[in-house]
């Protein structure tokens, strides 16, 4: 029986391995997927090999072009410049410039410029939770957006 994830806003989706049970997070923007529903097959590190239907959630979303840099607050650093590819209040899609070796979870220190009549700077700190490729799903930290990206969010309608 295949087990069914949802794609959430930020390109990434969860699921776990049925016989092990030992949970996954993948990064899907790089795939380009087109369709509402698609079935792929995936291989746990235990050998067991299972499918599972992805899903897209019918929320909106839309695209940004932001540009910005990043650095990496963890055992390795790496910093470089990025383009953040979607933006929402729980985090953000960035593309590196070239393939970084971050891994899930690593702390990143991300600064952006927003294309509002300002060019307000935004810094955050972020926790990658999927990679593929050039590819970062991220978290904020903090879900309070208090500098000015709260109003750039509430605007635009990108508050989830």
């Amino acid at each position: 029986m295949e087990q069914q994830a949802l794609i959430d806003s930020l390109d990434t989706a969860r699921f776990a391995c049925p016989k092990c049970h030992q949970g996954k997070i993948i990064q899907i923007s790089e795939y380009n997927i087109k369709k509402k529903k698609v079935n792929v097959k995936v291989k746990c590190r235990c050998g067991n090999t299972y499918g599972v239907i992805l899903e897209k959630k019918s929320v909106s979303t839309q695209n940004t072009l932001l540009l910005g840099t990043f650095t990496s607050k963890g055992p390795k650093n790496c910093s470089g410049k990025v383009i953040i590819k979607r933006l929402n209040s729980k985090g953000l899609i960035i593309k590196t410039n070239i393939q970084q070796n971050i891994l899930p979870g690593f702390k990143l220190f991300v600064e952006f410029v927003l294309d509002d009549a300002k060019q307000s700077i935004v810094k955050k700190d972020v926790i990658v939770t999927a990679k593929k490729g050039k590819y970062l799903s991220a978290e904020f930290t903090s879900n309070e957006h208090y500098d000015n990206l709260g109003p750039y969010l509430f605007f635009n309608k990108l508050y989830l």
